[in-house]
């Protein structure tokens, strides 16, 4: 900083920026400049949040994985932690993957189908599957946002632009699967509101809306890979918003998804004032393990015993990219963004394979729009189609 006044200093005498006869001498304005950029300079994130890094955070927060080996010993037990917390089933009995065709239509660039298949022995599931007339070799599953038309929004038919991953996608190549989330779309219970998960709760007491994410997109995944030209070696997962997060999850404990992106989701429930939102207990609950959690913590204080990026880490070291809009209101803690993004790129590293790690963090809204959906497809075009 003190280089960059000097250079200040000099430029502005030679500019005649500085009036003749100044009363200040160039060592206060050095000194002036120097807090000045001491204040630019500081960092907005005031919040500590647990180390990926660390081997018990709430024990010593200091980062002291240094192997791969170390690092593979916290992964057990982090991923025993974060899949405990999930809930459990009701059931644990995989349906045949068979998908019957309810509709076809064709264009240009792609044959859309209308899809039905069991993702629960009673639970039906509807879909959008895209294939491409050139397909690329690579395939992704598409999981929509917190709309009341569900999948819908993946070809094109929601009212905000840039939402639609399966049709985007399938134009540039990539098989596409896009089944509704529960509570939206065709799995609607008729008479409830979208997104009202008490009929989940009252079928699995003992579960997560998250949970059931994770158990339903690998179950898009059997489907996906019974498709012909699909190379089960060379299959994404893609979402925004709540399907970010689906994303996250799915990408976490199925490691059939190679590659994943994460867009307007991914954040800190450390100190955060909209974490409750997460165990609400209305409407959507996604976690209600997480309210007691909150609780303890609040009386207690300190770092919490887990974090939603956490999940995040539990990918590495297959491709992740997140992106999240900093002027994003929805998820709270976004001054934590660039800490986690460095945590996560540090645990990519020692895995060595930090280039398969990336975030990008633009000042935008809880939105898609042109550049993020040009970087999404080139980050999968490189990692699935080469």
């Amino acid at each position: 900083a003190r280089k960059q006044a000097e250079t200040f200093v000099r430029l502005s005498e030679n500019s005649a920026c500085l009036p003749r006869g100044s009363s200040k001498s160039i060592a206060q304005i050095l000194n002036m400049s120097q807090s000045t950029f001491n204040i630019m300079l500081s960092s907005i994130d005031t919040i500590e949040i647990r180390n990926i890094l660390a081997t018990d955070p709430q024990r010593s927060n200091v980062p002291d994985i240094t192997t791969v080996e170390q690092w593979e010993n916290k992964r057990i037990v982090l991923k025993s932690t974060l899949w405990d917390l999930l809930g459990t089933a009701s059931n644990d009995i995989i349906p045949a993957a068979q998908y019957t065709v309810l509709e076809e239509s064709d264009n240009e660039h792609f044959r859309q189908l209308k899809i039905s298949y069991f993702t629960e022995p009673d639970e039906e599931v509807r879909a959008w599957l895209l294939i491409p007339h050139q397909p690329n070799g690579a395939s992704v599953l598409c999981l929509h946002g917190t709309a009341a038309i569900g999948k819908d929004t993946q070809v094109g038919l929601a009212d905000k632009p840039g939402r639609d991953w399966a049709r985007f996608l399938a134009q540039h190549g990539f098989i596409t699967i896009a089944p509704d989330h529960i509570c939206s779309g065709e799995r609607l219970v008729e008479g409830e509101k979208p997104y009202d998960t008490r009929t989940f709760y009252e079928r699995h007491h003992n579960w997560s809306a998250a949970g059931k994410a994770i158990w339903d997109g690998s179950r898009a995944i059997d489907i996906l890979e019974t498709v012909e030209g699909v190379d089960k070696n060379r299959i994404g997962c893609i979402g925004h918003s709540l399907g970010g997060h689906g994303t996250m999850w799915v990408a976490a404990f199925d490691e059939r998804v190679k590659t994943s992106i994460y867009s307007c989701g991914l954040f800190s429930l450390q100190d955060n004032p909209k974490r409750y939102e997460f165990s609400r207990d209305y409407w959507y609950i996604y976690i209600p393990q997480l309210r007691a959690i909150f609780d303890t913590q609040k009386e207690t204080g300190g770092l919490l015993p887990m974090d939603m990026y956490e999940y995040a880490a539990l990918i590495a070291p297959r491709p992740f990219l997140n992106i999240s809009g900093m002027t994003d209101k929805t998820y709270g803690n976004n001054e934590t963004l660039p800490a986690i993004g460095l945590q996560l790129n540090a645990l990519w590293d020692l895995l060595g394979k930090p280039e398969h790690f990336a975030q990008f963090l633009p000042g935008m809204p809880h939105d898609v729009n042109h550049y993020t959906r040009m970087l999404s497809l080139g980050w999968l075009e490189n990692w699935l189609v080469g």
